[in-house]
């Protein structure tokens, strides 16, 4: 008797006690944006390559979310399908396991996410990973970008090869030569640009549709916020960087980005026949706006050398600022763009082009006018002038 109804009380003990206990809710994502599912085609006409390890919505993102923890900020990316594991698989030359190389548990693709996080109409970069082959809408002009990809630390020794020969090109052009004091400077000086500007995640897990990504709050400068903007581009992964057969633009810079090639390829996503050759190896962005892709995407001047212009998505629904704090309108854009570009217009803004390319005077006293407006700063107004000199 005594010891059943000890039992008892023992039992109705542990379900008060379950009952108390409160368990932590999990916290809510700084960000949630959404993208529409099946549009992982670019600007319309991107095929997949005929193979059987890849296929229609394994690039195509559906969500991307970022979430703070003890030891960071998560970012999580979700695709329309399972993404695809490299164990078991081999590559073209050499026949080396992928996993072997692709050791964070993907290995199809990259993720390029370029955060605004000033909102500063044309405060910041608008240019993308080589390979790309688009920019970021300057209305939403990034100061960090996070990139990635399965292959992070060969991207970075590339990324840093890449300025390392800009850097060379530009002051070779200037003075003629380059002694090997330069050449280290020149070397550090891309170092430092690209470990303040880029990172490349090493801390991935993933699970199903979704992978996510450890990136450190020193190097954002700051938590995630509704009010930033963030531009993000899929492109098919080539790990090895062969430059294949048939793959248009092939000898650039590639950054492991697949390239495209006309009609079906295995190793290329392909472009219908009537597709411009010029056409970007972008499979998708983040965009809710079920017109924007196939918009921008295809909005690129190969003769002017104008690359299609991606815009980004601001969670708060608010505009870019000017440099005095005001709304950027569409015409100070246009202006801007046109000043510093040399064609009038900006694609992005819906203003129509220039039809001939203007003067470098003529751009110069739209910069001088632009400064007393107050619509860019002192600085803005020095890089751009020095811009359009160069073309001197």
């Amino acid at each position: 008797m005594n010891v059943t109804r000890l039992k008892i009380l023992d039992v109705l003990r542990c379900a008060v006690l379950c009952c108390c206990i409160v368990v932590p809710a999990q916290a809510a994502p700084l960000i949630t944006i959404d993208d529409l599912r099946g549009d992982d085609n670019g600007a319309g006409g991107l095929i997949y390559p005929n193979r059987d390890d890849i296929g229609p919505g394994d690039l195509d993102l559906v969500r991307m979310t970022a979430e703070q923890r003890d030891d960071g900020v998560w970012f999580s990316i979700e695709m329309a399908q399972p993404i695809r594991s490299p164990v078991g698989r081999v590559t073209e030359t050499g026949q080396t396991p992928i996993d072997r190389i692709a050791r964070n548990g993907f290995y199809t693709f990259n993720v390029d996410i370029y955060v605004d996080t000033d909102r500063i109409a044309g405060l910041g970069e608008t240019s993308t990973l080589p390979g790309r082959g688009v920019t970021v809408d300057r209305n939403y002009a990034w100061e960090k970008a996070i990139v990635l990809t399965p292959r992070p630390d060969v991207v970075a020794t590339m990324l840093q090869m890449h300025y390392d020969n800009e850097f060379e090109a530009e002051l070779r052009a200037r003075q003629g030569r380059v002694s090997k004091v330069e050449l280290q400077e020149l070397q550090g000086r891309s170092e430092t640009r690209v470990r303040d500007l880029y990172f490349f995640p090493d801390k991935v897990r993933v699970n199903g549709r979704r992978i996510e990504f450890l990136v450190p709050l020193e190097f954002l400068g700051g938590v995630p916020s509704q009010s930033w903007g963030y531009t993000a581009l899929v492109t098919g992964a080539d790990l090895e960087q062969t430059g294949r057969p048939g793959q248009l633009g092939a000898g650039r810079s590639k950054m492991m980005t697949m390239g495209v090639g006309r009609g079906v390829q295995e190793s290329l996503f392909g472009i219908r026949g009537d597709a411009d050759a010029a056409t970007p190896p972008v499979v998708d962005i983040l965009s809710p706006d079920d017109e924007v892709q196939s918009r921008v995407l295809d909005d690129f001047d190969v003769v002017a050398g104008r690359l299609a212009a991606v815009p980004g998505v601001a969670p708060d629904g608010k505009q870019a600022v000017a440099a005095t704090g005001t709304p950027l309108t569409m015409e100070q854009a246009a202006r801007i763009d046109s000043t510093a570009g040399g064609s009038g217009g900006n694609a992005a803004a819906g203003t129509p082009p220039a039809t001939e390319k203007r003067t470098v005077p003529a751009r110069l006293r739209t910069l001088n006018q632009l400064l007393e407006d107050g619509l860019i700063t002192e600085a803005e107004f020095n890089e751009l002038r020095r811009k359009i000199l160069a073309e001197l």
